[in-house]
């Protein structure tokens, strides 16, 4: 710890960046000791964002992982460079929040959990959703048995907003559900309490802008028996949207909706507003609280239960639905 707070700092300065400076800024246990990119002008445009002062703009990732006042690293960087590096800052001695995806193929996300186990490195994913008030609610309802047995459990991510530079490219990115669509998947693990056991995938290639299929849709198996439908949409006119739609045999929710069968007199659905803003914009998810989360189990000396073991179903969900989808859509089971 550097100054009684624990020492934090940030790899990559593209726009997810943004949403863990912030929380790091606004959480009195910790101190934002430096932040680097590959790209200079990317790191300094950060600093100037929120007005940084007295903080060590890092050349590279090894002047990062080599100071000793870090404590927490955030790695914010393209997708297919994160298990390299937080395999290099677990064995630096780093606990490390995790962008998503934790890793773009199952050799490298075995690779990290066995590195991370070795070094019994603490980590916390950047799965967002799992954080959102609304969700949290949601999945109280369903760990009370309010929904009865849960049978039916679809969710969609889509975002049709501008990607440019390595996210154009399949191989960097993993394709569409390991790139937007990990996070509602994952959603839908963390809602029900249970793994993906099969998923059979399909896809569309839509315009010459990525060169993958930016459309994925997925039928789901879980451990638990219910079944699902997941899509994924990266392009079309659309902004920010991911539901969750959960049927059971005694209530149903539609994202901020709610039929159950305990308010027999209950005609229609009823709304909750949880003050969640619908918006992909990183300013609107909840960073600080994962950050608070984080912080509260290095002071315990535990690992988080968000950590990147607890979303390994989750990716390699992800990863079977572009396999199948790229094949002839066979099952393929986790």
């Amino acid at each position: 710890m550097h100054n009684g707070k624990f020492g934090c700092a940030l790899w990559g300065c593209g726009w997810v960046a943004s949403g863990h400076i912030a929380a790091y800024l606004s959480n009195p246990d910790c101190e934002l000791i430096g932040l680097g990119s590959r790209s200079c002008e990317s790191a300094q445009a950060k600093i100037t964002e929120f007005n940084l002062t007295g903080i060590t703009l890092y050349r590279n990732f090894e002047e990062l992982l080599d100071d000793r006042r870090v404590d927490i690293v955030s790695i914010c960087t393209p997708n297919d460079l994160h298990a390299e590096e937080a395999i290099l800052a677990a064995q630096a001695g780093k606990q490390i929040f995790l962008e998503k995806p934790a890793a773009v193929s199952e050799e490298q996300l075995e690779r990290l959990v066995s590195v991370l186990k070795e070094n019994r490195t603490k980590t916390v994913m950047g799965m967002v959703l799992r954080f959102n008030p609304l969700s949290q609610m949601q999945k109280r309802l369903i760990a009370d048995g309010e929904l009865g047995r849960v049978f039916l459990t679809n969710v969609d991510y889509w975002f049709g907003r501008e990607r440019g530079g390595w996210m154009r490219e399949g191989r960097r990115t993993g394709g569409a559900f390991v790139l937007g669509g990990c996070h509602s998947v994952d959603l839908a693990r963390f809602l029900l309490g249970s793994d993906i056991a099969a998923v059979r995938g399909d896809a569309v290639q839509v315009g010459d802008w990525y060169d993958y299929p930016p459309v994925e849709t997925a039928q789901v198996r879980f451990a638990n028996g219910a079944k699902g439908v997941f899509s994924c949409s990266l392009t079309g006119f659309t902004p920010y949207t991911a539901n969750i739609h959960i049927i059971g045999e005694d209530g149903t929710i539609l994202n901020d909706r709610f039929f159950l069968r305990r308010f027999r007199e209950q005609k229609e659905f009823f709304t909750v507003d949880a003050g969640v803003k619908k918006s992909g914009d990183v300013y609107s998810h909840p960073f600080p609280a994962i950050v608070k989360h984080f912080v509260d189990c290095l002071k315990e000396d535990r690992d988080s239960e968000h950590n990147v073991a607890s979303a390994v179903n989750s990716h390699k969900a992800c990863f079977a639905i572009c396999r199948s989808a790229a094949g002839h859509g066979e099952w393929i089971e986790l």
